[in-house]
């Protein structure tokens, strides 16, 4: 279990000095604020509520993300009542939540939280690691996940891809989720590559990467209902039922690199 004290400590402790209110910020500071930060004073922050049954931890998170310019707390909240009236009166744009909160456990503040407040994003900030929690927040409707003892740096980072609406998880969880993944991985069945021609590898490449019928028709040269008709006759043969489907196919069989992967997902910084 995480000394949750001694986590806020150490965060509060590795902080870098306010930065002056209107100052300019390097290229690289620009790069990690959030998307509707512009440096100057009257620029919007990311409007931000906490829910965690613990004062001491919900005093420390205000406190450190209060030294952030980009960055406002509009209220905190300890159980999940209250924590639901106070999305609803602040409309924040990310909500960060414990998941054992008094009464309930696991996802379910999640999903509580969802259910009233549909637009809701949520990052979840918690003591727990295990791959159990982490497939509940998500399944709950949580955009991140982080750990109470990640470093300041790591919460930051992804406090701001989560008001940006990128999914992220901490390094810690991002380890155990992709061991989990590597454990249960099963390779592909052969595919003999004479099995797709040129087109039907550059369809299967643009589907995985989300390129828009249309514009996967204007680079084969074929008009979209051809080319829409074509796409449908190439998935039924391959037995693919969906885009997502599609998807799978592709990194399978190698279809689209790691790199263009890693931008699919956008679970790490580029």
């Amino acid at each position: 279990m995480v000394n949750l004290p001694k986590a806020v400590g150490m965060w509060a402790k590795s902080g870098a000095p306010r930065r002056a209110m209107g100052r300019k910020p390097s290229d690289g500071a620009r790069a990690q604020v959030w998307p509707e930060w512009h440096g100057r004073i009257n620029a919007t922050r990311c409007r931000i509520a906490l829910i965690d049954d613990h004062v001491v931890v919900r005093d420390g998170i205000s406190a450190l993300l209060a030294l952030e310019p980009d960055l406002e707390i509009v209220g905190s909240a300890g159980d999940i009542a209250s924590g639901v009236a106070l999305v609803r009166e602040t409309r924040p744009n990310l909500l960060i939540c414990d998941l054992n909160l008094p009464g309930i456990s696991g996802g379910q503040a999640v999903q509580i939280l969802r259910q009233a407040v549909a637009d809701a994003v949520i990052l979840v900030l918690t003591a727990h690691d295990s791959l159990e929690y982490v497939r509940a927040a998500f399944i709950g409707g949580a955009i991140a996940y982080v750990c109470k003892d990640a470093p300041r740096s790591e919460l930051l980072r992804a406090v701001r891809r989560a008001a940006g609406g990128r999914r992220t998880v901490s390094g810690q969880v991002w380890d155990a989720v992709l061991a989990d993944w590597l454990q249960h991985f099963k390779p592909p069945e052969h595919l003999d590559n004479a099995d797709l021609d040129d087109d039907e590898r550059r369809v299967l490449r643009h589907i995985a990467l989300g390129v828009p019928t249309w514009r996967i028709a204007a680079e084969l040269g074929r008009g979209v209902k051809s080319l829409e008709k074509y796409r449908i006759g190439l998935m039924r043969r391959l037995g693919l039922r969906s885009a997502a489907a599609a998807t799978r196919f592709a990194i399978e069989h190698r279809l689209v690199s790691s790199s263009e992967l890693d931008t699919i997902l956008e679970v790490r910084e580029p």
